[in-house]
């Protein structure tokens, strides 16, 4: 028999106090429902961390008190829950409805299930005055099936974070320590009075560290069981990226295992967000995952790119940061699974680090090269087409002798004005700029004995001059000399000669 002694001032439980307000028809305020979730993760953290599970939270078994303090109590199922006859004896169908769907359907538990039914009484507390209780139990018996109940959920913070508590795979699941790192979760805890910071995992009694000893597959499957323990992430990443490791990653591959790693690695990311280092590594094992075709898609479909994007805006100084940011950008779009709303604000994001790193070659390649792939498959919006030309102009003036950026430049620049006449008419009225014709015939002339900067060249004039408005101005700048110059120059090369020629035919047609 397990006793266990609590104290008891408590007035009633949190199932009365959400039958009240639904019977009154009244929300509860922010306020409180900050208090319940600050407060029930901090107590989560402290029952995790001792591998210790309820199996069965839900609004009766939650002790409350007249200014606001909750309490976790009956811990009984944790004693029954292998034996599918006392469960179904104990368990109450209705009661069901707060279980994780694994630990209904399969008798499975852990840390996490806590965590959905967790969720579970946060939905019914947030729904409980515009649904009566028999149509609130039908909705959290839903959630099993899909996460429609969530659509009755306004406040963005709060369906956001039901979204990761409710997961139906539990590998994809927040745990309380992912959880402490959401924005509204931090402000609970605050308000409460616990500290954000001291809500870190312990390892269990007798687990020292990653079995590197075991092989590749037991460290892999060590990483993504402690993905919320910041030491343990960063002594996998640093095993994984070894040099002398590097067969790691091919076996990574060729057993099929990238689906875990890049799984395991989001998570790591999105759970130390505030961790420079791990945001480093991770992106760096990423970057070398690339060459898998499987990579990129999973990058897209687990939001990783949302999460470079905002890595970006916190990190904007790191240049080791933002160079695997922008090729991971880059390999991602180059190879098909860029979408305008898996890109958002990336325009401004790539703005904004690149106004810190403009005379940095490195940096500004890499930037160059995530805008052109964003240019040519993912940019719609008409204010990121004037925010991209105004970059890239500056680019161009910045550093006209490098080739690779000039190229960039130049198949980014084409892009945006075949799509936008916008972008043709800015080159013309850079603000506070020398006309942008000028940079580029600049730039072309720095490299005139590179066939491809030419070529570029000639595409980016071919696309200008089907916007008639701004051939005066190329004919001003004497374009039609330049481009015969590079007819007598490059009259061997096919493609080079008939850019040149189309572009020069269409400016002499409107002299």
């Amino acid at each position: 028999m397990l006793s266990m002694v609590m104290d008891c001032p408590y007035m009633t439980t949190l199932k009365i106090v959400i039958s009240s307000q639904r019977e009154q028809k009244e929300k509860f305020e922010d306020k409180y429902l900050q208090m319940f979730l600050g407060q029930m993760v901090d107590a989560l953290v402290y029952l995790h961390n001792r591998n210790i599970l309820h199996r069965n939270l839900k609004p009766s078994n939650i002790l409350m008190s007249s200014d606001s303090v909750f309490r976790i109590c009956d811990f009984g199922t944790a004693t029954i829950t292998q034996d599918r006859t006392k469960v179904d004896i104990r368990i109450k169908e209705s009661e069901k409805c707060w279980m994780a769907p694994e630990s209904v359907m399969l008798l499975q538990w852990s840390d996490k299930s806590d965590v959905w039914s967790l969720g579970c009484v946060l939905l019914d507390m947030l729904i409980c005055h515009i649904l009566n209780e028999e149509a609130s139990l039908l909705q959290l018996s839903q959630l099993r099936q899909d996460l429609s109940p969530l659509d009755l959920i306004i406040c963005k913070d709060f369906r956001k974070l039901l979204t990761r508590m409710l997961s139906h795979n539990p590998k994809n699941r927040a745990n309380v320590w992912v959880l402490a790192n959401e924005a509204v979760v931090k402000q609970s805890l605050i308000l409460c009075g616990s500290s954000p910071h001291t809500i870190t995992r312990t390892l269990p009694q007798g687990v020292t560290g990653p079995p590197f000893h075991e092989g590749i597959d037991s460290v892999l499957d060590f990483m993504m069981t402690y993905t919320d323990v910041e030491a343990i992430q960063l002594s996998v990443l640093s095993y994984l990226l070894k040099e002398e490791r590097k067969e790691c990653i091919l076996y990574i591959i060729a057993m099929s295992r990238i689906g875990d790693v890049v799984e395991a690695v989001t998570s790591a990311m999105l759970s130390h967000s505030e961790s420079a280092c791990i945001q480093l590594k991770s992106f760096q094992l990423i970057q070398l995952l690339l060459t898998a075709e499987e990579a990129c898609e999973l990058i897209v479909k687990l939001g990783s790119v949302h999460h470079v994007l905002n890595t970006l805006k916190d990190y904007p100084h790191e240049k080791d940061i933002i160079i695997p940011c922008c090729k991971i950008i880059q390999c991602t779009l180059e190879k098909g699974y860029g979408a305008p709303e898996s890109f958002p604000d990336a325009v401004e994001t790539l703005c904004i680090v690149s106004e810190m790193h403009m005379q940095d070659a490195v940096v500004t390649e890499c930037l160059c090269a995530a805008l052109q792939f964003l240019i040519n498959q993912a940019l719609h919006e008409e204010k990121d087409i004037e925010k991209a030309t105004c970059l890239l102009i500056h680019q161009l003036k910045s550093h006209p002798n490098e080739a690779a950026i000039v190229n960039h430049v130049f198949v980014a620049m084409a892009g945006l004005i075949t799509t936008s006449e916008t972008a043709a008419l800015q080159l013309l009225h850079v603000p506070d700029e020398i006309n942008g014709v000028y940079h580029i015939m600049a730039a072309r002339r720095h490299h005139s004995d590179y066939p491809k900067v030419t070529e570029n060249f000639c595409h980016l004039l071919k696309q200008l001059v089907q916007h008639d408005a701004v051939i005066p101005e190329l004919l001003a700048k004497n374009v039609q000399e330049e481009l015969g110059q590079i007819l007598q120059q490059y009259e061997s090369i096919t493609e080079t000669v008939l850019l040149a020629q189309d572009a020069l035919s269409k400016m002499m047609s409107l002299k």
